[in-house]
């Protein structure tokens, strides 16, 4: 194994176990802008820190569980990452203009993950009404095919 404990740092394969992936799979999200690793040793090979698994976990998080493509997954990203950034620059500054302004930005990205947030969820929405109506469908063949209760005996 080639993770380096005293400096965090580990290599492409040792991440890949680690998150459950393929290496293929963190070049593809590299390529994508989705991760980066924290340097590059002599002759290209990657190195990545504690950083890059919580990224991944959030990856497989927005991916998996919510069901929101790479496409997506960038866009929430980037957003967050931009909110970090918001963040940091406003807590190094005491300028109250300056941070009215930091605050609005913050406020416009949240805004924007909001929006990707409900386009998402008004999809499900939209899916769980047909499953509904084909269940009543459903429902109402049986009752018709079976008698009053659903049940046949």
């Amino acid at each position: 194994m080639s993770h380096n404990i005293a400096t965090g740092e580990m290599r492409i394969g040792d991440l890949a176990r680690r998150a459950e992936v393929t290496p293929r799979t963190l070049r593809y999200y590299e390529s994508l802008g989705l991760l980066q690793p924290a340097a590059r040793r002599s002759g290209g090979f990657r190195l990545y820190d504690e950083a890059a698994v919580r990224r991944l976990a959030r990856i497989r998080q927005l991916k998996e569980l919510l069901g929101f493509s790479l496409d997506e997954v960038r866009e929430i990203l980037r957003s967050e990452d931009a909110v970090q950034e918001i963040r940091a620059r406003y807590l190094g500054t005491e300028d109250a203009g300056v941070r009215a302004q930091l605050l609005r930005q913050a406020l416009e990205r949240a805004g924007a993950q909001r929006e990707l947030v409900r386009r998402k969820l008004a999809g499900l929405q939209a899916m769980d009404d047909e499953i509904a109506e084909r269940q009543a469908r459903i429902r109402q063949l049986l009752q018709q095919s079976t008698g009053a209760g659903g049940r046949q005996e």
